[in-house]
């Protein structure tokens, strides 16, 4: 058999030097780039992929990858590695002993031992805030900054389901990344890309900050939609059965020149759809080297033969006849980089301005729905990750750590940090993990917040007491008050007792809301501070989604809270006497209110100061200042390949196809088998399933299941400050409209569940705004609430769509904002929580707000997305992983702003950072008869006011600098999103500080604060574009201590400082 299988192969070898080695055309450098995948969560949490446990849904063992590693790379000096998720490679390193710690200081240094991304993990790009992007990659160079003194210089996407403009411009070009590789991109755009040698290229997709921003970017995988080696070349010995390199002549089964002939032909073929000399092979995949010296044995095998045969002119050109010689080699992603770049000065690379949304990789297949999967879990990361913003100001504002010098995993806030950066994993806040695991991560954020709030409440201690406050409070954050429910409020006893609410605004202007705060009984309440009364009202609560929620909402307006800083109201129970003199506020429950010019039967209509609202008799918004806005919720229902209606021979739905576990390549969807380590299955996309991945409607042009208001339960409450209107439609949606007093906003709070599916049909719910606005086939929607960009129907910037599904691929992510605008009017929709959105006809606005589903997708997770109130049994042996309890039941918050003509960018801006950043109630109880006067407020921010368009979205104390702190400064508008506030704006450093703060030196850096900007600016690397041009970056317009932002810029700053107590705040 190895004669015959020589003479087979004999072909595919020169006879002669000087035929296959022809110096005439260049060489094709193969970059052999070994590298792991481990998820931070997935199927398992991350405890049980670190540590090898539950085995029995998937076997992986990240610590014994690492273990592993490390004698497999000093083995040999020739070897490298790639390593990304600092989540795991933290916690290994910790585990080692100071001789190990050395050894693998050794191997970075030597550039064996490689990082790239270098965050906490791989976040999302779809699901994701730009502030939980820029807080987990910060966290991770933070690490390797502090450990081995290393700065990645290359982002690695390889897994997301979709890339974002975002990730492009702000989290590689400004993090100091030369390049962004990445394995997914649509199949459609794949193929055409692949055919014209495309692969790779220069992204734009800031259109504010152009080719300031750019980066190189390139597909993994060998551009098979993946990241994982080549067919034939897996050598893990746990996951991968492809022949090993048998390469001892005397052995029978010796395979040496078949393997060397079926490498250089997958060569050849990889490298004629790219273009320049060089190609990087990825081989790995996920969780893959566990036992590192089988892949490394049979690489070094792979190298050492496939260049022998080239020294010897043993291998002919290629076919394609643009490479006369082959060369093979151990590298890294930088390596390959600065590779290509040489290859540039004869190149001009094709520049790509949108982004990579919607992600699909068949016909039917479209990755839309995990921009709404587990709703309530995207809740709650974004509740963790704004909630960290301000525990990182109190730790800043704390006397006891200001001047202390430490490591970043030091901080009281750790546990947080650490909490919200692995949520931030592209199989985390995307709600496409196992049950157990969504569990896992919400546990983890509810540990880091109460760790985190504990810790406020502490700090807000100390800065009373050094304010000048008398007899400092015991202050509670109330993490559930989005359910009205709060131990602290609902306790006091107001006959003895008053409730003082500190309200702490995280962001860097002074702002005013209305705040709520529940309450257990029905009385005349009165809000002071210690300037006077506050306007407030109480509300009876129509909604209670528990025993514990309180049956009454105090709504007061907290007017002129400071800049990061604190106000205090104290609430008391109002005497007749004085009820008499102002007006006492009033609960309205009733379904027809007399006296208050309202009547059902003809509609409402509510003046909300400078627009009125109108809504119909059902309670279903109608109009919004004058601009017809009607409202409707409903759901599509979810497809199901076993359904009879469906398919009619669903058993004959089309071939069967493997697939190689971490490396989908170009194969159609579709586990039918995912027991253990079984091979997966595969089957046409015509059998495609709705899943947590994704959004497949029963019908391409389904029309909307329509969920009819009940008008027999329709409530209206009216006070001064706040009007309320109740509506329910069918039996599981009901929502309160909420019009307050000077608010430019109408705010919907909706709770949905539980979502049914008795009749065995997934649902797919969406609320819908439908208006008169002339948008034609364009939308808007946010990329990670930064930059807006365009978005047409059935269509896509850089080819020419095959519409298959006319719904879903269409729906974009939605991370904090949609609108549609013509000359005459807008209409913007800001969510709480990401969410998949789309405009279906002109004028309109949808927002898918959950999922409840009855099949998997077959795309890897296993289980239905069918969440319940008790979870998932254990899987076998252990159990039969069955769902336990009812479906969720889950709450939220829309915004709807209308505006003038071309005005939906600049009223969402108005609102975005109201929304990631609500103001923060703090909630102490004190006895009547105590002193208040004494309680006096505060801000951080006692210098200089910033610019309007300009905020400080990060303060942050340097643990390992004593006396610095970290500032992030944000330009807030795009070019010709307001006429004033889209210019470019200035800042004085040494002036925006406190009082009491003298600036002794301050240094930008990078985005995640790793290296000077003045060292990345000099050694980055210049690529050649097809449309070169100079856009000028505030750097260009320094002077001194005054800095200046352009549209959209965030500039990031190491400010050095005389404090030795921590950043000072000023009484206010």
């Amino acid at each position: 058999m190895k004669f015959a299988l020589l003479s087979l192969l004999l072909p595919v070898f020169g006879s002669s030097s000087k035929a296959s080695n022809d110096n005439a055309l260049p060489t094709l450098n193969v970059h052999i780039v070994p590298h792991t995948h481990d998820d931070v969560g997935w199927l398992k949490t991350v405890d049980q992929y670190f540590y090898g446990a539950n085995n029995t849904i998937q076997h992986a063992n990240v610590q014994m990858i690492l273990s592993t590693l490390i004698p497999a790379l000093e083995y040999d000096p020739s070897r490298k590695f790639t390593y990304v998720e600092q989540a795991f490679f933290t916690r290994w390193w910790n585990e080692q002993n100071d001789k190990m710690q050395s050894r693998v200081k050794k191997l970075v240094k030597n550039g064996q031992l490689a990082f790239v991304n270098g965050g906490w993990c791989m976040h999302d790009e779809a699901a994701t805030h730009f502030m939980g992007m820029i807080d987990q990659t910060t966290l991770g160079h933070t690490f390797l900054q502090e450990t081995f003194d290393y700065q990645p210089t290359v982002g690695w996407q390889i897994d997301p389901f979709g890339h974002s403009a975002t990730q492009a411009s702000l989290l590689s070009a400004d993090a100091g990344f030369d390049a962004l590789y990445f394995g997914r991109i649509d199949y459609q755009d794949l193929n055409l890309r692949r055919e014209e040698r495309r692969v790779e290229g220069l992204w734009r997709a800031s259109a504010n900050q152009q080719e300031q921003s750019q980066v190189f970017w390139g597909l993994t995988g060998s551009y098979g939609g993946n990241y994982g080696p080549p067919s034939g070349f897996c050598f893990d010995a746990n996951m991968c059965s492809d022949q090993p390199m048998m390469d001892d002549p005397s052995l029978e089964d010796y395979n040496v020149p078949e393997q060397v002939a079926n490498f250089v032909s997958a060569s050849w073929d990889q490298a004629n759809e790219a273009r320049g000399t060089h190609i990087m092979m990825t081989m790995g995949s996920d969780f893959q080297y566990e036992n590192s010296e089988a892949w490394f044995r049979n690489l070094d095998s792979v190298i050492k033969n496939v260049n022998e045969y080239a020294k010897k002119g043993l291998i002919e050109a290629d076919p394609n006849a643009r490479f006369g010689d082959i060369k093979v080699f151990y590298s890294n992603p930088e390596q390959y980089t600065r590779a290509k770049h040489k290859d540039n000065g004869d190149l001009k690379w094709e520049v790509k301005t949108d982004d990579f949304f919607p992600y699909s990789d068949c016909e039917q297949c479209f990755w839309t729905g995990y921009f709404t999967s587990r709703a309530e879990l995207k809740k709650w990361e974004r509740v963790g990750s704004s909630f960290l913003q301000t525990a990182r100001q109190f730790e800043a504002l704390d006397s006891q750590t200001g001047a202390k010098a430490g490591s970043t995993f030091d901080s009281p806030n750790h546990k947080l940090d650490a909490a919200v950066g692995v949520v931030q994993h592209h199989d985390g806040v995307s709600g496409t993990a196992k049950q157990h695991v969504a569990f896992d991560y919400a546990k983890r954020i509810d540990v880091g917040f109460k760790a985190a709030a504990s810790y406020v409440s502490d700090v807000l201690k100390r800065v009373m007491a050094s304010n000048g406050n008398v007899a400092p409070l015991e202050f509670s954050v109330c993490q559930d008050l989005n359910v009205s429910t709060c131990d602290v409020s609902q306790s006091v006893d107001f006959s003895q007792d008053e409730l003082v609410v500190g309200v702490y605004n995280s962001l860097s202007h002074t702002r005013s809301e209305v705040v709520k705060v529940p309450l257990q009984e029905q009385a005349a309440y009165v809000v002071s501070t210690k300037d006077g009364e506050v306007e407030s009202t109480l509300v009876a609560n129509t909604d209670l989604m528990s025993d514990d929620a309180a049956p009454y909402t105090l709504f007061f307006n907290a007017e002129g809270v400071h800049a990061m800083g604190t106000k205090f109201f104290k609430i008391a129970k109002g005497e007749q006497k004085i009820l008499e003199d102002v007006a006492a506020p009033k609960v309205a429950t009733s379904r027809k209110l007399r006296g208050m010019g309202l009547s059902l039967s003809s509609g409402i209509k509510v003046d909300a100061g400078d627009y009125e609202v109108e809504f119909d008799d059902s309670g279903v918004l109608k109009s919004i200042a004058g601009l017809p806005v009607a409202q409707s919720w409903g759901y599509y229902t979810s497809f199901d390949a076993d359904r009879s209606d469906v398919l009619a021979s669903p058993q004959e739905v089309g071939d069967y196809l493997a697939w190689t576990p971490g490396v989908p390549g170009t194969c159609l969807p579709g586990y039918l088998d995912m027991e253990g380590d079984e091979s997966r299955w595969l089957r046409d996309s015509e059998g495609q399933n709705s899943g947590a991945y994704i959004f497949r409607p029963t019908l391409k042009n389904e029309p909307l299941s329509v969920l009819k208001p009940n008008a027999k339960v329709t409530s209206v409450t009216q006070t001064d400050l706040v009007t309320e209107v109740h509506a329910e439609f069918g039996d599981w949606v009901k929502q309160t409209t909420r019009i307050v007093k000077d608010a430019d906003y109408v705010e919907i709070e909706w709770t949905v569940g539980p979502v049914p599916t008795d009749d065995g049909i997934g649902k797919e719910v969406i609320t819908r705004f439908d208006s008169d606005i002339q948008s034609g086939e364009t939308f808007f929607t946010d990329s990670n609430g930064r930059e807006f960009l365009e978005r047409q129907l059935n269509y896509r910037p850089t080819w020419d769509m095959e519409v298959f599904q006319p719904i879903a691929g269409n729906y974009y992510p939605v991370n904090a904002a949609i609108y549609v605008e013509d000359d005459e009017h807008s209409l913007t929709v800001l969510n709480d929580r990401t969410q998949g959105g789309a405009s279906l006809k002109p004028g309109q606005v949808e927002l898918m707000v959950q999922r409840r589903l009855v099949n998997d997708d077959s795309r890897g997770v296993g289980e239905p997305l069918d969440e319940t109130t008790g979870g998932v049994t254990p899987y076998p042996p252990y159990g039969e992983a069955e769902r336990v309890g009812d479906g969720v039941i889950i709450k939220g918050t829309h915004r709807i702003v209308v505006g003038k003509g071309r005005q939906g960018a600049k009223k969402a801006r108005e609102n975005m950072e109201q929304m990631f950043s609500p103001l923060v109630p703090l909630f102490a109880n004190k006895a009547a008869s105590d002193d208040d006067e004494s309680i006096h407020g505060f801000s951080a921010l006692g210098g200089e006011e910033l610019p309007e368009q300009v905020s400080l979205i990060t303060l942050t104390k340097v643990a390992a600098e004593p006396g610095t702190f970290m500032i992030r400064l944000a330009h807030q508008y795009g070019k010709g999103e307001d006429e004033k506030l889209s210019e470019p704006a200035s800042v004085d450093l040494a002036k925006m500080m406190p009082f009491g703060i003298n600036v002794k030196k301050f240094a930008e850096t990078t985005l995640t604060g790793n290296q000077l900007r003045s060292d990345w600016d000099a050694k980055k690397l210049q690529w050649n574009g097809i449309e070169q041009g100079v856009t000028q970056t505030g750097r260009d317009f320094d002077d001194g201590t005054k800095i200046t932002l352009m549209p959209m810029e965030i500039r990031t700053f190491k400010i050095v400082t005389d404090s030795t107590v921590g950043w000072t705040v000023e009484k206010k």
